[in-house]
Parts: C-alpha cells; structure tokens; sequence
C-alpha cells in the first residue's frame, strides 16, 4: 500500500523525534528537557500514523 504525501511526512518527523531522543545523555546530568518533548510528540505522531494505516486498512477490507 502506497503512503500518502501526509504519511510520508509524518514518518520523516517520526524519524527526527527517534533521533532526538536517542541522542546521548551528558555526563552528571539529568534527562533533557528536549528529549522528553521529543518523546511525547514521539507518541502523539506515532498514533497519528496507526489511526490512518488503520483507517486504510478497514476502508480496504470493506470494500472487498
């Protein structure tokens, strides 16, 4: 199945939040303030992307 222009973007951002959170932690401190947004728009998007995959999905298999 072919991913839309939205999807495809959603995913690139997926891509840049995975990479911020997974950045190595300084030495001494505490978790990053920038990190733990990442993680929550981490979240936010990755739901994004199952509710349309899922929404395909059953537009998909009711069709047929």
């Amino acid at each position: 199945m072919a991913r839309s222009n939205s999807l495809l973007r959603r995913y690139e951002k997926l891509k840049r939040y995975h990479a911020e959170i997974m950045l190595p932690a300084k030495v001494g401190t505490r978790q990053c303030v920038h990190s733990l947004k990442a993680f929550k728009k981490y979240i936010k998007t990755y739901r994004q992307i199952v509710g349309v995959e899922n929404g395909d999905a059953t537009f998909k298999y009711t069709q047929l």
